[in-house]
C-alpha cells in the first residue's frame, strides 16, 4: 500500500507544480506537442504533463502487480486507460493546499473504487472471425468447446434472429456474397455495421464465433483469437500434415491470399520473374459426411480441446484441470506457431518447444520419455527401417534444431531443414493426439507429468 501511496504523492506534487507553469509551457519538453489533458468529469478537464502521465502509468502497473487477478482480464493498455480515466475526477476532487498525505489517500481510494467498478463489470461479448475451413458446401454447424463454426449463411441468419444484424443489412450482405453490386447507403450505425460484416467475413464460407465473459474488450478479442486459432489447429490434426492443412484453414483476421512475386537477374538473360499464391483461398477437401464421421470418432479428443479453450478464455483460470489445461495451452501455442512458420529452422524450434511443453520442460530426455509412454517407441530402436534411433532423432530435433539454433551454435544453419521440420511435425501431431486421448480417458487427472510417466 505504501508504494501505491508514494506514487500518488508524486503525482500530486507534479500537479501542484503545474499550477505555477503556464499551460503553453507545460509541453515544452514533450514529444507530444499539444497540451495533455485528462477528463475531470462534469465536462471539465485537467491539463497535465508528461511526467504526471508517466506517474499514472506507474500507478496502473503497481495496481495490477498488487492484484494479479486483473492480468487475465485486461491488456496493459486497457488497464492504463481505465486508471487514467479514474484519476481525472479524483485529482479534481482535492484541494492542493490540503495535507498531501491525506490527499494521496483520498485520490488513491477514489481511483481504486472507480477502476474496480470497471474491473468487476459483468460483460458478455461474442467475437466473430471469417474463416476458410473446408472446400465445398453442405457442412453443418459444429462446436469445439467455445469455438462455434458455422457456414456463413447460417451464421448470418442467427445474428439477424438475435438482433445483432438488421434484416436490411442481412439482405444486402447476402447480395454482396452473391457478387451483386450494392447501392450506397446513407451513413448510419446500421450501414457501418453492414460494411464491417462484409469486410470481416470477406469471401470466407465459414464464420468462427467465440463467446467470452468478464473480459475487457481488447483482452477478450486477443483470447478469442487464440481460442479460434487453437480450434482450427485441432481440426488440422485430422490430416497427416497439419501445417499443409493450415495453409488453407485461416482466419481472415490473420491473413488473406495474395500473389507473391520475386525477381531473378541472371547475367545475359535479363529479368526472370515468378509468382505464386501465398496460400490457398480455401481449406482442405473433405466431404460433409466424412467430417461428421471425424467429429464422431474424435469426440473425446475434441472435448478435451474444448476444455482447453475454456481455460484459454477464462478470466480467472478456474477450470476443472487447470494444470493439465495449461500444459495443453503451451503445447498448442508452440504447435500452431510451428505450423505457421515460413522458416523451417524456426518451425523446428517451435515444434521442439511443443514437445518440451508436453514433457513438462524436461528437455530431450523428457521428450523421449513422453514418446516412450505415448507412442510406445524405444530410445535405441530405429524410428523407421534403416533410419536413426529415437534418441538420435530427438537429439537432432531438440539439440541441433532448437538449443544450438537459439544459442547461436548451429553449424548447419545454412542447410535445408525441411526434412527435419516434417519429422518434428509428425512427432508433435502424434504426441498431441495421443496425449489428448490419454487426458480424455483420465478425466480426473490434473498432473501433466503423467503424460510421460504413465505407460497405459
Amino acid at each position: 500500500m505504501s508504494a501505491q501511496n508514494d506514487l500518488v504523492r508524486d503525482i500530486i506534487r507534479e500537479l501542484t507544480r503545474l499550477e505555477t507553469v503556464p499551460i503553453a509551457d507545460r509541453s515544452k519538453d514533450d514529444d507530444f506537442s499539444l497540451p495533455r489533458m485528462i477528463d475531470a468529469g462534469n465536462g471539465e478537464s485537467l491539463f497535465v504533463s508528461r511526467q504526471l502521465d508517466v506517474g499514472i502509468e506507474r500507478v496502473a502497473e503497481r495496481l495490477m502487480e498488487d492484484d494479479p487477478s486483473l492480468k487475465p482480464k485486461f491488456t496493459q493498455a486497457e488497464w492504463r486507460a481505465i486508471v487514467r480515466r479514474a484519476f481525472g475526477p479524483a485529482l479534481a476532487s482535492i484541494d492542493l493546499d490540503d495535507d498531501i498525505e491525506a490527499n494521496a489517500s483520498i485520490v488513491l481510494a477514489q481511483v481504486k473504487k472507480a477502476a474496480n467498478q470497471d474491473a468487476t463489470g459483468k460483460v458478455t461479448r461474442e467475437y466473430a472471425f471469417g474463416c476458410t475451413l473446408f472446400s465445398g458446401n453442405g457442412f453443418k454447424p459444429f462446436a469445439i468447446g467455445s469455438a462455434l463454426f458455422e457456414p456463413r449463411d447460417v451464421w448470418l441468419r442467427r445474428k439477424c434472429q438475435d438482433g445483432g444484424i438488421s434484416t436490411l443489412s442481412r439482405q444486402r450482405i447476402e447480395r454482396s456474397w452473391r457478387g451483386d453490386k450494392l447501392r450506397k447507403r446513407k451513413p448510419s450505425f446500421d450501414s457501418i455495421a453492414e460494411s464491417e460484416v462484409i469486410a470481416a467475413v470477406g469471401s470466407c464460407s465459414f464464420v468462427c464465433s467465440i463467446t467470452v465473459r468478464d473480459l475487457a474488450a481488447e483482452a477478450g478479442r486477443e483470447k478469442a483469437l487464440l481460442a479460434a486459432r487453437f480450434a482450427t489447429t485441432a481440426i488440422a490434426l485430422t490430416w497427416d500434415r497439419p501445417s499443409k492443412a493450415l495453409e488453407g484453414i485461416n482466419l481472415v483476421f490473420d491473413r488473406k491470399p495474395h500473389r507473391r512475386k520475386a525477381l531473378t537477374f541472371i547475367p545475359g538473360k535479363g529479368v526472370l520473374s515468378g509468382s505464386s499464391w501465398s496460400h490457398p483461398p480455401f481449406g482442405p477437401h473433405i466431404k460433409p459426411n466424412e467430417w461428421e464421421d471425424v467429429l464422431s470418432e474424435r469426440a473425446d479428443i475434441f472435448s478435451v480441446v474444448g476444455e482447453m479453450l475454456d481455460y484459454v478464455i477464462s478470466p480467472d483460470g478456474a477450470v476443472a484441470r487447470p494444470k493439465m489445461m495449461s500444459t495443453l495451452f503451451h503445447a498448442f501455442l508452440w504447435f500452431h506457431e510451428g505450423c505457421r512458420e515460413t522458416s523451417s529452422h524456426m518451425a523446428v524450434v517451435n515444434l521442439a518447444a511443443c514437445l518440451d511443453a508436453l514433457a513438462c520442460g524436461k528437455k530431450a530426455k523428457g521428450i523421449r520419455t513422453l514418446i516412450n509412454a505415448r507412442l510406445k517407441m524405444e530410445d535405441d530402436k530405429p524410428i523407421r527401417p534403416n533410419g536413426p534411433t529415437l534418441q538420435q532423432t530427438i537429439d537432432r530435433i531438440y539439440g541441433d534444431g532448437r538449443s544450438r539454433l537459439i544459442h547461436g551454435s548451429n553449424a548447419e544453419l545454412g542447410n535445408d531443414w525441411s526434412g527435419m521440420r516434417a519429422l518434428a511435425e509428425q512427432f508433435c501431431r502424434l504426441c498431441l493426439l495421443l496425449c489428448l486421448d490419454w487426458i480424455a480417458n483420465n478425466p480426473s487427472c490434473d498432473v501433466p507429468e503423467q503424460l510421460r510417466l504413465s505407460k497405459s
